[in-house]
């Protein structure tokens, strides 16, 4: 093998597939509590730290504590959101957050990617994975997320 290629391919590609997902800290709000559930557990598994939230009201809520230093964390490098959800949708929780001139990566999980929803989760600078999903394909997302936050 060429020494030139193996630089290249060094310098070009992460050590680890999910190298931007190590120590990130992650919002996960949906609705349905096994899906959270195996979400959370998957980007832990990635290394991230999570907390969770119900809905859309109780991400806002946590997000704001957040922001406000009254909370455990004290950063959200990533917002994994539910589009569908009782009280604020995730589309609603994320125009807030923007209003707010707040950039921080969101990825949206929805078993509901209509062109309409595709085209305001564009406008939001946001990323959309589409349910069902396999959690190796959650990782791949999330990590890009980031790494288009990072690099």
């Amino acid at each position: 093998m060429n020494p030139r290629n193996t630089k290249d391919i060094w310098e070009d590609e992460p050590t680890t597939p999910f190298e931007w997902l190590r120590t990130a800290r992650v919002l996960v709000a949906e609705d349905d509590d096994s899906l959270r559930e195996m979400i959370a557990s998957r980007l832990r598994g990635d290394g991230c730290h999570v907390v969770q939230a119900k809905s859309g009201d109780e991400a806002l809520d946590l997000i704001t504590s957040i922001d406000s230093g009254n909370a455990d964390m004290r950063q959200l490098d990533l917002v994994v959101i539910d589009v569908r959800m009782p009280g604020m949708s995730g589309l609603d929780v994320v125009r807030v957050l923007r209003a707010w001139q707040w950039a921080t990566p969101v990825l949206f999980v929805t078993a509901y990617p209509d062109e309409r929803f595709l085209a305001q989760a564009d406008e939001l600078g946001a990323s959309v994975l589409p349910k069902p999903f396999v959690l190796s394909r959650l990782s791949r997302v999330a990590s890009d997320a980031l790494a288009g936050r990072w690099s």
